[in-house]
């Protein structure tokens, strides 16, 4: 291995995103140099995707936890509804002949569940769903903190990959860099 590649592929790391889109652009043909540049980009896209998944999560479920309380109904609705359904696949699969029996009075449970769960849904919204989404904002933000630590462990692996030579995916996040590698590979 050329130093010179070595280096150029160090600048890869060091120059997060530009770096790689130069190497990409300029010495596509060199296979070493395309890979860490597969490798930085995968980990210049984490960098960018984490903290804007969590910011879109978290404040959506912030905005709709004061503005939508209602919101919070559909996931209980659903998994007061996934027996009815059961009961009625299991109806028609052996042709129960008081199926339908089953199915209403499991609809009728399931659906005064569900009126019970609206009640205390609209007793709980002025008070305590504000707090929701900021709570989750919080709580989640360690997620953040991980993936940032993540991505130091695997910066600085790929670096270390690059100096000694050897075209490795990085910890984490060089499956993506792997997938890209192949689509622009030759």
């Amino acid at each position: 291995m050329h130093k010179p590649h070595r280096l150029l592929a160090l600048l890869g790391y060091l120059l997060l995103l530009i770096g790689p889109l130069l190497i990409l652009l300029l010495r596509r043909k060199d296979r070493f140099l395309v890979y860490h540049a597969c490798q930085s980009l995968a980990l210049a896209g984490a960098t960018l995707a984490v903290p804007l998944l969590w910011l879109v999560v978290g404040w959506s479920f912030a905005f709709l936890s004061v503005e939508f309380p209602l919101f919070y109904l559909i996931p209980v609705a659903l998994l007061l509804l996934g027996p009815v359904l059961r009961r009625s696949q299991h109806a028609s699969r052996y042709r129960d002949r008081w199926g339908w029996l089953k199915i209403s009075l499991t609809a009728l449970v399931a659906l005064a569940l569900l009126a019970l769960c609206s009640l205390a849904l609209n007793w709980l919204a002025p008070t305590l769903l504000p707090l929701g989404g900021p709570l989750l904002l919080m709580a989640s933000f360690s997620t953040v903190i991980a993936a940032a630590l993540a991505w130091a462990v695997a910066w600085l692996a790929g670096m270390a990959n690059v100096l000694r030579g050897q075209e490795r995916p990085v910890p984490v996040y060089g499956g993506w860099g792997e997938r890209l590698f192949d689509r622009l590979s030759f």
